[in-house]
């Protein structure tokens, strides 16, 4: 399997993992298609531009979420806010201890993470519960 197959897959299926977790969460219908779409088109524009690849983001879907953002305007606001603390305060975080920075960004995944799917599948589904489970513990 090619590079780019195996980074488009991943890509995608980290981007529809976090989206259905949203769209049960909120209640909304979620369309596959309609992400695989979005994430193609944004790929294909930004290979034009020699961009990384485009996927979601667990813990900007987390902060985003637990912060109550309805709409895309919440992305320029980090863009700028983001832009601002690199250029002013990256003294401050180069001397942050790595452990911190990594409690920042677990603190905002642990509203993704959804035990209550691991016991459900635990009742009905042992080896479905395994694969959960394995993919709990690699991911973290």
């Amino acid at each position: 399997i090619s590079p780019v197959f195996s980074i488009s897959i991943i890509g995608f299926m980290e981007s529809i993992a976090i989206a259905k977790q949203l769209a049960v969460k909120h209640q909304y219908e979620l369309d596959s298609s309609q992400e695989l779409l979005g994430l193609g088109m944004a790929n294909l524009i930004g290979a034009m531009f020699s961009s990384y690849p485009v996927t979601g983001s667990f813990s900007r879907t987390a902060v985003n979420n637990d912060t109550g953002a309805k709409s895309g305007i919440s992305a320029l606001v980090t863009a700028v806010l983001v832009g601002a603390v690199l250029l002013f305060l990256t003294p401050v975080f180069s001397k942050m201890p790595t452990a911190t920075l990594g409690s920042i960004v677990i603190s905002g995944v642990l509203g993704l993470i959804d035990l209550e799917e691991g016991r459900f599948l635990f009742k009905v589904h042992k080896l479905d519960f395994v694969v959960w489970l394995f993919s709990f513990i690699w991911s973290m």
